[in-house]
């Protein structure tokens, strides 16, 4: 049986930066230090298991599986 693959929820920069316990500011910082342009031709940055992306100039923040907690 395939596992199916769970979809990326997108949080805003402000509960993202809360969760890492970061301000938004330094966040953001933190993303454009690493951002590089997609296959698509977004604009992304990833550090330790955290996506960052450019929705319509505004940066949307990915946990990867290291950040979520097993059930």
């Amino acid at each position: 049986m395939k596992a199916q693959k769970v979809p990326l929820r997108w949080y805003s920069m402000r509960d993202a930066a809360a969760t890492l316990g970061l301000t938004p500011d330094a966040l953001r910082k933190q993303l454009e230090r690493h951002v590089a342009r997609a296959k698509d031709g977004g604009v992304e940055a990833q550090l330790d298991g955290v996506r960052g992306r450019k929705f319509a100039n505004r940066w949307r923040v990915s946990f990867g599986d290291s950040w979520c907690s097993q059930r």
